[in-house]
């Protein structure tokens, strides 16, 4: 039996998200076709062998796999590189709180900053080696090869497969959660709380435009505290009745308070897609999510459901909201076949699979 060893970041295990639900769904499917999947690990504890399938995910945190590529490359084992990538320009010059905004008005550039946050100034060289080792590299749209051309001087050509951004259509019935507002609407939002996703704004939007807001996922650690201190306060400002924290809750509660929202907000600052976006359209929510990454071309710029917004253009997230708000109930089943046709794992797994190295 041949062996797969799917590995992350190194925060894999106490910090998840949407490229580690990604990489959990992906080990499914390789379960269902035989492999002997291993994963969640870290990168010095992967011993491949000749055949094994080594896939590699997330290329700003190449740093995090150590000699692996190499070893891999040494193992005759097949190495697929699932970048998950988009520059952070955007975040870099905007969107920064605390002593990460001091730190990047000292850094020009945004990789270089990057690098430095994760212990390292040559995540650019190091990045450029890994692409360049691999086997496959796996993109989520053609326009994410255009982004490594730029920022990493990388030529994919015929060892690239796009492999979009999937989740599952059925999930096992779980308990359904209490609604946070009893029988009234409200804006939800999933997502851990930190400057990258905006979560303040979102917070602040909703009160200006007098709507209730229920956030689910983990406070930040100590290089946000003063920000999720900043979050829970201005939280208590608003009462229970219109704003709440929900906590870290599971998976299944999540999409189940998805399936009861009336709008579903993803703000951030960058993102290459946002699974919860999907996520929130197939349970019916009209969805609000920042124009950057691949949102416009998963969910359409001027399509019914979908509401974009600007998070450089001063009140444009508040303008996306209230339109959700108002027009989103009528539109959101048409967004939610649009998605369940293209980017249900049903629909993809075989994509997946046909990508992987023979």
């Amino acid at each position: 039996m041949r062996s797969a060893w799917l590995v992350g970041r190194r925060s894999i295990a106490r910090r998840g998200g949407g490229d580690v639900m990604q990489l959990h769904e992906m080990g499914e499917l390789l379960r269902a076709g035989g492999w002997h999947v291993k994963q969640g690990l870290v990168a010095s504890a992967v011993t491949p062998q000749a055949g094994d399938l080594v896939l590699l995910s997330s290329i700003q945190r190449c740093h995090d796999w150590g000699t692996l590529p190499e070893r891999s490359v040494a193992a005759r084992a097949s190495l697929v590189v699932l970048p998950l990538y988009h520059p952070l320009d955007l975040y870099h010059r905007r969107g920064r709180h605390g002593l990460d905004a001091l730190l990047a008005r000292a850094l020009p550039s945004a990789d270089r900053f990057a690098a430095l946050r994760w212990g390292k100034l040559n995540l650019r060289r190091r990045a450029r080696q890994v692409l360049a080792l691999a086997d496959r590299v796996l993109l989520v749209h053609e326009d994410e090869e255009l982004w490594l051309n730029q920022d990493f001087e990388f030529r994919g050509g015929v060892q690239t497969r796009v492999v979009p951004v999937a989740v599952h259509d059925h999930l096992p019935v779980a308990p359904a959660p209490t609604r946070p507002f009893g029988e009234r609407d409200f804006v939800f939002c999933a997502g851990r709380i930190e400057p990258l996703k905006n979560s303040l704004a979102v917070l602040r939007a909703s009160s200006n435009l007098g709507l209730p807001v229920a956030f689910a996922g983990a406070l930040p650690g100590a290089r946000h505290a003063l920000y999720g201190a900043r979050m829970r306060r201005e939280l208590r400002g608003h009462g229970d009745q219109r704003a709440r924290w929900l906590g870290e809750l599971p998976y299944e509660q999540l999409r189940g308070l998805m399936a009861q929202a009336r709008v579903h907000v993803l703000a951030s600052w960058t993102e290459v897609v946002g699974r919860v976006s999907l996520e929130a359209a197939l349970a019916g929510a009209a969805v609000v999510a920042s124009d950057t990454g691949h949102a416009a071309r998963y969910l359409g710029r001027d399509s019914e459901g979908v509401f974009l917004f600007d998070p450089e253009r001063g009140g444009d997230l508040e303008r996306a909201l209230d339109e959700a708000w108002r027009r989103g109930v009528a539109t959101s089943g048409e967004l939610a076949l649009r998605v369940r046709e293209r980017f249900t794992w049903e629909v993809v797994a075989p994509r997946f699979l046909e990508a992987l190295p023979s």
